[in-house]
Formats: C-alpha cells, sequence, structure tokens
C-alpha cells in the first residue's frame, strides 16, 4: 500500500493501553524499508489483536528517506528516530525508549513472521530472559539465505560462539528474538553495527541470564534493493567480537601451546642434535623452538592482561582463577623471579663470551655455542617480560579518579 493510500484511509486500531499495561514491545529497526514495512507492522499488530496482549509497535528510525516514516505513523506504530547509524544503534535506542516488560526485535523486510511470537512470549512468561528464534529447527525458505551464509558463516559463527562461551545457541545471527527489557538493558549493551546480534548473545551469557531457544522460519525478504548486510565486512565484525571477548581463545590457549612445544624442543635439543628417522634436528631447529617459547609467553602475558582489563572495563565478571593469578603473580614476586631468570640469560651470555675468549675470539663451533646462548636469550627475553608484564597490570590496578 503507498504513502499517500494510508494517508487517505488510515486503519482502525485498537486503543493503546497505558505505559504502566504495555507487557510487549515489537521494535523494528529501519531504513528506507518502505516496501516492507506496512506488512510488517501489520502481522505485529495482528499479532497483539490475536494473542490479547497489551503492546506496541515501535519503530527505530535510522534517518529513512523513502516515506518509512509515514507509513509507520499512518499504521499507529510509534517512531523512535535514532541518529547514530547502524543496525546495532537503531535497536538499542528502540530498546531504550520501548515500554513493554518484554521486547522483541526483528528485521522489517518481512523475511520474519511476527504473528508467530507466541513460542518466545510462553518462555519469557516462564522465566526466561532472552529467547532466540533458530531458523535452522524451524525452516529456511528457498532464497531466503544466501549458500554461503547457509552453510559457512552462520555455521562456524555459531559453533565458535557456542565453544567460546559454553551456551547451547545454535543460530546466533537469527534476527528475530525476545527478551525481558531490564535484563537486556543492564547488559549495557554498545556495538552500533551488525555485530550487535552476537554481543547480545555474548554479553547474556557471561551475565549468566537465563537464553532459551524456538523454531522459527526465516523467508525471502521482500525488499528490490539489495539487503544492509555486507557478508565479508559483517562475518569479519561479528568473529572479531567474538575473539575480543573470548581472550582464553585468542591469546592463552594458543599461547600455551606454543611455549609448550617450543620447550620441548628447546630442552631436547640442549644437549645436542636428535635424528627421527631420516630427519636431523639440530640448533637451527632450536632457534625455532626458541621463537615458539617467546611468542607462546608473550600471548600468555596479554591473556593475563586482557582478563584483566576486560574485568575492570565491566565486560565480564572477575573469575576465580583471575583472582588467584593476581594474588601470586604481584610486581613484587614478578620482579624477583624476572630479574633472577634476566640474570641467567645475562650469565649465559657472560660465559659464552668468555669461551669464545679463552679462544682469542677466534673461529668457534657455531653449533655448541649456540646450544648456550639460545637457551640464555630465551631467559633473559622471558625475564624482562615478566616484569612488565606485571608492572603493567599493576598499572590497570591503580585507583581511578573522576
Amino acid at each position: 500500500m503507498s504513502v499517500a493510500a494510508l494517508l487517505k484511509h488510515p486503519p482502525k486500531l485498537p486503543p493503546r493501553a497505558p505505559a504502566r499495561e504495555v507487557e510487549l514491545s515489537i521494535v523494528m529497526p529501519c531504513l528506507n524499508e518502505a516496501e516492507t514495512l506496512a506488512i510488517c507492522i501489520k502481522k505485529a499488530n495482528a499479532f497483539l489483536a490475536e494473542q490479547s496482549i497489551s503492546g506496541e509497535v515501535v519503530v527505530a528510525d535510522n534517518g529513512s528517506t523513502d516515506g518509512s516514516q509515514q507509513i509507520a505513523n499512518a499504521l499507529g506504530a510509534r517512531i523512535v528516530h535514532v541518529p547514530a547509524r547502524g543496525y546495532g544503534a537503531a535497536l538499542i535506542g528502540g530498546i531504550e525508549a520501548a515500554r513493554g516488560r518484554f521486547v522483541a526485535i526483528g528485521d522489517a523486510d518481512n523475511s520474519y513472521d511476527f504473528g508467530s511470537l507466541a513460542p518466545f512470549i510462553s518462555e519469557l512468561r516462564n522465566g526466561a530472559d532472552l529467547v532466540m528464534g533458530n531458523r535452522f529447527r524451524g525452516g529456511i525458505q528457498p532464497g531466503a539465505m544466501p549458500p554461503l551464509h547457509r552453510w559457512l558463516g552462520n555455521p562456524v559463527l555459531s559453533f565458535l560462539g557456542r565453544a567460546f562461551f559454553r551456551i547451547s545457541v545454535g543460530d546466533f545471527h537469527c534476527g528475530l528474538r525476545a527478551f525481558r527489557r531490564e535484563s537486556i538493558q543492564a547488559l549495557e549493551l554498545k556495538t552500533s553495527g551488525m555485530e550487535f546480534a552476537s554481543e547480545m548473545v555474548v554479553r547474556a551469557a557471561i551475565g549468566k541470564l537465563d537464553i532459551r531457544e524456538v523454531p522459527t522460519t526465516l523467508a525471502p525478504d521482500g525488499r528490490s534493493r539489495a539487503p544492509h548486510l555486507r557478508t565479508w565486512r559483517d562475518g569479519w565484525r561479528h568473529l572479531r567480537f567474538l575473539l575480543i571477548y573470548a581472550p582464553r581463545f585468542l591469546f592463552l590457549y594458543p599461547g600455551l601451546a606454543l611455549a609448550l612445544i617450543g620447550m620441548v624442543g628447546v630442552l631436547g635439543l640442549a644437549q645436542g642434535d636428535i635424528r627421527v628417522g631420516a630427519v636431523e634436528f639440530g640448533v637451527h631447529t632450536m632457534i625455532f623452538a626458541a621463537m615458539a617459547v617467546l611468542m607462546g609467553s608473550q600471548l600468555i602475558g596479554l591473556s593475563i592482561m586482557a582478563r584483566r582489563y576486560g574485568a575492570i572495563a565491566g565486560m565480564w565478571p572477575e573469575s576465580g582463577l583471575m583472582r588467584h593469578v593476581r594474588s601470586a603473580f604481584t610486581v613484587e614476586r614478578a620482579c624477583v623471579a624476572g630479574g633472577v631468570m634476566l640474570a641467567l640469560g645475562i650469565g649465559g651470555a657472560v660465559t659464552a663470551t668468555s669461551i669464545w675468549a679463552s679462544t682469542g675470539f677466534g673461529g668457534l663451533d657455531p653449533s655448541e655455542l649456540m646450544r648456550l646462548t639460545i637457551p640464555s636469550m630465551l631467559l633473559g627475553c622471558i625475564g624482562l617480560q615478566m616484569v612488565v608484564t606485571a608492572f603493567f597490570i599493576g598499572l590497570l590496578d591503580q585507583p581511578r579518579g573522576r
């Protein structure tokens, strides 16, 4: 229906309930969705009427110029103007303005059926904080999701989300979901782009909210233009967010693996070359093993600093393990341990220089000397890194003023 027709023959709408009685707000982000916005609002209003739910439809407009605002107004939706651009920014503005105890969000492109919200509301009434739709369980119509998204992007990112945060959500990026407004507002979500979908689930999991999942369907959107979603750009933003909020997987586990493998190589080759079948591992392999230990130790230090910063910034609560690490890894203890390692490293370098001097600084067997210099270098570097890391964590722990 055109904007002019809507304005000339406005539909009859049920009387709006007082703000204090609103149970459900259906929030739709909108940026030039005139082709499909009307049918979405009608479906949402029909659902509220059929289920006898006291509710409202909120259109979080992100600066539409195609008449979307007039359509929303003619159909009785409440328009919230959100000047900050982005999918997440629009939803944050819409959720903030919502009056309902519960909030359901869904795209305004007619790909989600707002008439199928009953299972979401039932779960919320039964105590859930966040109810996710699962398109893979409910059904994806032909042409509704690009093959790259269906078989690679969504499954991989959802798998990583489940592995990183230990939650059983099968479809991290479903755009149809519902939640308790106070529970989600308490998370203080901030991302402005498409990664908002991941942030909501991740922060809810970290906050130990009750997350549940129900099947939902996905239909081809009704727009003639290309969607706002950009596959590679927005896929990377989702992946980047997941990694930032999972420093154990980004830093700690790779660091431990590198350090362990490298240490086995350094210690094993310290006494001489090792032959495995037809392959001989010598001092040159030892150099790369030492490099692995250095890289691993750096990643482990970064994981500790990242976990501490995240706790200070309110990204996640401080775990019991991190409290033990902080109590043991004080600046003073790190200075002592790091100082000893640095002294041993310098001592090894001096010894190697003395051996060279005893020959009149002439020719030496480099392989034998490197078996001393490589571990010495490694001890010195790790010792210094330990001291610097402890001081940086001490800096993070300093009281903050206004």
